[in-house]
């Protein structure tokens, strides 16, 4: 079996996902159309590297992501940093010729996003960006029903994405925190999300957006140790001030003509995990919540009045993916079971030399609503998407 080699940049909780998942796909999809190799991994230093390599069975380690990035024997970059380090890995890797996998979002603005999608297609690499809630076979579905006409054409959406993560003033400041290391707050951490799930859902781009954002915890304390997100960590005492917001709100209008307003927070108490939409259609409609995730709801506008209402749709092994996994429906599919679908999806294109599902133009347009939404609410007023120079 072919295999592809995996340098991974960024040991944090999300590296380790990838590391996982590099490692079920063999078991999941039988490592066709090749074998993910874990051949190095990078991380802020030689201890830190140390430590993870052991961990998550990488062969070799480095303190420095330049030896990955310019690793003759490394076929695909994974980029699991801070989002102020995106640019210069993916830009050096796609230099050397390397595929690249970045997780959301993917760059701290959309003038650097879409000049990194267009030196990956200039250099002919194949990329993807970790939207990985779209991978969902509910997901898959529901954008079928939407392009099929199941529900008439959309005419209004509701976004939500609510946690509590951020929640308590006693967890310690972190990168998440900070604009020059993370771009912007919630709006670009989850809210990237939510912009995904309509992208994927709908396919119309959004034209106007207007915003409000809120920091509602000020000031943290300071780690108290180097390392990555921890919600456990110690702080050192020492407060340090908040700079990106904790709450979004946001109306928006669609190029096709779509209504609609997402709200995302990170310190929702309460709400671990709380992912959903409601799409209505000129016809019908659906509905997606996180608490059932492996259900999607469709509503039909017929039969007997005294009957309607929405209709649970469990996902099963009608669906590919899913039955990579489970060869009866209902089961339980998970965060990581879709970033295994994702990898998967990766090296599909990869090995078939054709363009990833999302790509960096993908993750480009929506920083460019992004950033949208934070010029509304500096300005405080409605922004055209195309406002935005890049």
């Amino acid at each position: 079996m072919p295999e592809l080699k995996i340098g991974l940049v960024g040991a944090g909780w999300m590296g380790k996902a990838h590391a996982m998942c590099y490692r079920a796909q063999p078991l999941a999809f039988g490592g066709k159309p090749a074998v993910p190799v874990l051949e190095v991994l990078a991380e802020v230093n030689e201890e830190m590297a140390g430590r993870a390599v052991r961990e998550f069975g990488f062969q070799r380690h480095t303190g420095d992501w330049h030896a990955v990035v310019d690793d003759p024997a490394v076929d695909i970059v994974d980029i699991c940093t801070p989002n102020d380090l995106h640019l210069d890995i993916a830009m050096a890797a796609i230099a050397n010729g390397k595929h690249v996998y970045c997780e959301k979002p993917l760059a701290n603005d959309a003038k650097t996003a879409f000049a990194m999608a267009e030196a990956a297609e200039k250099a002919g690499v194949i990329t993807m960006v970790g939207f990985n809630y779209i991978k969902n076979p509910a997901q898959t579905l529901a954008r079928k029903l939407v392009a099929g006409g199941e529900i008439g054409a959309p005419s209004y959406y509701r976004g939500s994405f609510s946690a509590d993560f951020l929640g308590r003033p006693e967890i310690p400041f972190s990168w998440r925190c900070e604009t020059a290391k993370a771009g912007s707050g919630v709006i670009g951490d989850i809210g990237a999300h939510c912009f995904a799930y309509l992208s994927h859902l709908v396919g119309q781009p959004v034209d106007e957006v207007v915003c409000n954002l809120e920091i509602v915890i000020p000031e943290r304390p300071a780690p108290a140790a180097l390392g990555g997100f921890d919600l456990h960590a110690a702080g050192s005492g020492q407060m340090v001030q908040v700079e990106t917001d904790d709450l979004a709100t946001v109306m928006f209008k669609t190029a096709g003509g779509l209504d609609g307003h997402m709200e995302m927070s990170r310190v929702s108490l309460g709400k671990r995990m709380d992912i959903g939409y409601e799409l209505t259609g000129t016809k019908d409609a659906v509905r997606y919540f996180y608490d059932r995730i492996n259900d999607l709801q469709l509503y039909k506008e017929d039969g007997d009045p005294s009957t309607r209402g929405f209709t649970h749709i469990a996902m099963g092994p009608t669906d590919p993916r899913y039955a990579a996994f489970y060869p009866v429906p209902g089961l339980g599919a998970g965060y990581n079971d879709y970033k295994v679908m994702e990898v998967q999806d990766l090296i599909e294109a990869v090995a078939a030399g054709r363009p990833a599902y999302p790509d960096f133009r993908f993750a480009a347009e929506i920083q460019r609503v992004i950033d949208a939404c934070i010029l509304s609410d500096a300005e405080r007023r409605w922004v055209k998407v195309d406002e935005i120079a890049v």
